[in-house]
């Protein structure tokens, strides 16, 4: 019964349009006086205050500034030209750029909306140019900006490891096959709509030489992922000293080597990552106060018993935690809705056998679906801010994109050698 007035008091708090962290924290007092728990209401402070405190949760903002960094200077453009010289003469070549070149920014700035921003801005005019229709070009650019939190480094599987006390290591192997899957399934469609429509038909392929000089202007930056996940695997670094070594390197490299940023826009470049910083952070802490109450209740044992009496295999019980995860995405932001699930989820996945590694996988492509998708989805806010198209539009230009989406997420789902077989290569 406590379990169904929580759910119940949370989706109606935020389907009335209280902001989250409230939200979550009227979640967690309304049930002590409903229910006449008992529990002192400094507790809910205490944990509060305990949920941010961890060492390793420096790891966030580290990153954050990272990402800032090397998406505020020329990185875009440069990853955008070695994308184009690799994938631009084959039909739909630009919808691959755009494809390409965010998986490959993803792997720089693990920031969804990021990866959106720097590649649309100059991806969506140019695929308007050769004949797409604006709405596509927004959504395709909505689409794969959200592959950049499931190739690593990813923030929403940063949280995941650290609530779930799972590898972060293993979780960031993990993502990579995923992410090239999602990735080849959006670029097929881009090939099916350039040929078919005729718009993108293809051009002339790019030599070795122009191809080698896009990829040496965009080398630094590619570099970026293979120092921090090489770091991270070779036991170097922790995931925190890594994000740390992350933020030097993409200081040197945006000053030192592209020399497009320059030193004296370091404060508004901090205060805009510490304002990021300072939303994720709040939202860990207020879910770390409702984590507190669940833990208390025992709600992740009743959990595991009632899925277990209304699913008897593991076939049915990922289908359930896809079907939560893609309606609480449709409302819900990745970290929070990461940190809300995993208490949950996590448990009763180990009664049924699946690892928690796999699990994290699954619940990431979850929440990137959700990042793409009415009414929250932000990547889809910030390509219609960009195409100056609808997000309605936007969304129904993108179908096609929603089904090898969902296909890509099944793959993911039920063949968990698709994202473990890395982690069993590597480990």
């Amino acid at each position: 019964m406590i379990l169904l007035t929580i759910c119940a008091i949370f989706l109606f708090s935020i389907f009335i349009g209280i902001p989250l962290v409230w939200a979550i924290l009227i979640t967690a007092v309304l049930p002590i006086f409903i229910f006449d728990l008992g529990y002192p209401l400094q507790a809910l402070y205490l944990n509060f205050i305990g949920g941010v405190e961890p060492n390793h949760f420096i790891a966030i903002p580290l990153f954050i500034i990272a990402g800032e960094l090397m998406g505020r200077g020329g990185v875009g453009q440069r990853i955008i030209d070695f994308a184009k010289a690799a994938f631009g003469f084959l039909p739909g070549g630009l919808g691959f750029v755009v494809v390409g070149a965010s998986m490959l920014f993803g792997g720089i700035s693990g920031s969804a909306i990021a990866d959106s921003a720097a590649i649309g801005s100059v991806m969506i005019p140019n695929m308007a140019k050769q004949g797409y229709k604006k709405a596509f070009a927004g959504g395709l650019v909505a689409a794969a900006g959200t592959i950049g939190i499931i190739i690593p480094p990813s923030i929403p599987m940063l949280i995941y490891g650290f609530v779930g006390n799972v590898s972060v290591a293993d979780l960031f192997l993990a993502g990579v096959v995923p992410g090239l899957i999602f990735g080849t399934f959006f670029m097929a469609v881009c090939y099916y709509i350039g040929k078919k429509t005729g718009c993108d038909p293809g051009g002339h392929k790019t030599s070795a030489r122009e191809l080698w000089r896009a990829f040496i202007a965009s080398a630094p930056a590619l570099f970026m992922p293979v120092l921090i996940l090489g770091g991270i695997f070779g036991g170097l670094v922790t995931p925190t000293e890594a994000a740390a070594v992350a933020v030097v390197y993409g200081l040197f490299v945006t000053i030192f080597i592209y020399r497009d940023f320059n030193i004296r826009h370091m404060p508004k470049l901090l205060t805009d990552s510490f304002v990021t910083s300072a939303i994720v952070m709040v939202v860990i802490g207020s879910t770390s106060v409702l984590g507190w109450l669940i833990t208390l209740e025992q709600l992740p044992q009743i959990l595991v018993e009632f899925v277990q009496r209304i699913s008897s295999d593991q076939f049915t019980f990922l289908l359930l935690v896809n079907i939560v995860l893609l309606i609480l995405g449709l409302v819900l932001d990745p970290v929070p809705a990461i940190l809300l699930t995993a208490p949950l989820f996590i448990p009763t996945a180990m009664s049924f056998g699946v690892d928690p590694v796999h699990l994290g996988v699954i619940m990431t492509c979850n929440v990137a679906v959700g990042l793409f998708t009415p009414p929250v989805g932000a990547t889809l806010y910030v390509a219609s801010r960009i195409s100056g198209v609808g997000v309605l539009s936007i969304a129904r230009a993108m179908m096609p994109l929603y089904l090898v989406a969902i296909s890509a997420l099944l793959l993911v789902t039920y063949f968990p050698i698709v994202s473990l077989s890395t982690v069993y290569l590597f480990r």
